[in-house]
């Protein structure tokens, strides 16, 4: 199976996972009734178990040496800079030269912190996880590549003891170190490097299957027939059951069914997966400034459709005029800078499956694949 074509209903997943995070926000501010289905912090789940899966699908499989590296480094950083850092640049203005009450405050204090892809404002908390996976990863890539290439299985037994460790004690864990969340990052590059070995043709029926199971489960929840009892946010996020779930989730629909191509891989909602980061980062401001518009009026789902109107339109734009071309700039900018001529005629890597223009969460979500985000 070829690395380079694009899987449409992985771009769908993004744009669900979006949408999700969005909704959420609206049920914060009382434009729905609340929900105890935590859809919020499903979307950055889903967020952080594709980050993972990209990763080892992208790279699981390659050679581990300088210019792959800083192919991966230069894509990474690429994807998520440009949005995120425009953002907080311009939440760093808003908050200190037109409202102090303003939702992101970044504030001297804290903005070089932000800068540095670790500050926890608001829905930026995220980003930080996210990040610094891309760093575990690396050393899960060499790990892998060590034992595959010179059957050495130290590195790996280190990483994957560092790994469970760190699992075994995400609940005492900082919400912003990855290690909180790594139990998300870790099921699905385990999937991810199922999925690179995987062919598209293999038991497309089972699969098929698998996906209606896991739709009909996901309805049942939905409609309150049957209860996961998480109880907080904070047990949902720690839930190990969750993280299998979501990489069982992303590893079946990651294959381009008819049943996926009509739910995740239809141009409505691969367009929210195109513009999902931006989505992620802007829908709290815009939000935040629909509320104060609306001076005390009580919030309605008229309403609520017209303020996520507005966040689609804004994301795609932002998307256009700072993603793409920002993203294109930085991997000019890095091949330059971190490449030898010669390894820059060899190209710039694999294209995002997940994305035509760049390799996430998160990524948020955000939130790359967040990020991250999510990514």
């Amino acid at each position: 199976m070829s690395q380079e074509r694009r899987i449409d209903a992985l771009t769908g997943i993004r744009g669900v996972a979006a949408l999700l995070v969005v909704y959420s926000h609206l049920v914060e501010k009382y434009f729905f009734s609340v929900s105890p289905l935590l859809p919020g912090e499903v979307g950055v789940m889903v967020f952080f178990t594709l980050s993972g899966f990209l990763m080892a699908f992208l790279y699981g499989e390659k050679d581990f040496n300088y210019p792959a590296v800083a192919r991966y480094a230069i894509a990474r950083f690429a994807r998520i800079a440009p949005a995120y850092l425009f953002v907080v640049v311009a939440a760093y203005l808003i908050y200190n030269l037109v409202d102090g009450h303003f939702v992101y405050a970044i504030t001297h204090q804290n903005l070089l912190r932000h800068l540095a892809f670790s500050g926890n404002v608001s829905a930026l908390w995220s980003i930080p996880p996210e990040v610094q996976f891309y760093v575990v990863f690396v050393a899960l890539w060499f790990s892998l590549w060590a034992f595959r290439r010179q059957g050495n299985a130290a590195f790996l037994v280190a990483m994957l003891t560092l790994v469970f460790l760190m699992m075994s004690y995400r609940g005492s864990l900082p919400g912003t170190f990855v290690g909180s969340k790594l139990h998300y990052f870790f099921t699905g590059t385990v999937f991810g490097l199922v999925r690179a070995r995987t062919r598209d043709s293999s038991g497309v029926a089972m699969i098929g299957t698998m996906q209606v199971v896991l739709l009909i489960l996901l309805a049942l929840v939905g409609l309150g027939v049957a209860d996961p009892h998480f109880g907080s946010k904070r047990a949902f996020y720690e839930s190990l059951e969750t993280a299998l779930f979501a990489g069982i989730a992303v590893f079946v629909f990651s294959f381009d069914t008819r049943l996926a191509k009509a739910l995740l891989g239809n141009r409505a909602i691969k367009l929210c997966g195109d513009c999902s980061f931006s989505m992620y980062l802007i829908n709290i401001p815009v939000i935040y400034f629909a509320v104060k518009w609306a001076h005390g009026r009580a919030a309605t789902p008229a309403m609520a459709v017209g303020v996520t109107a507005i966040i689609l339109l804004l994301a795609w734009a932002m998307y256009r005029t700072i993603e793409m071309p920002g993203s294109k700039l930085l991997r000019r900018i890095g091949q330059r800078i971190l490449l030898p001529n010669r390894a820059r005629q060899q190209g710039t890597g694999p294209a995002d499956i997940s994305q035509a223009t760049v390799p996430s969460a998160f990524d948020l979500g955000h939130p790359d694949e967040h990020k991250s985000a999510a990514s």
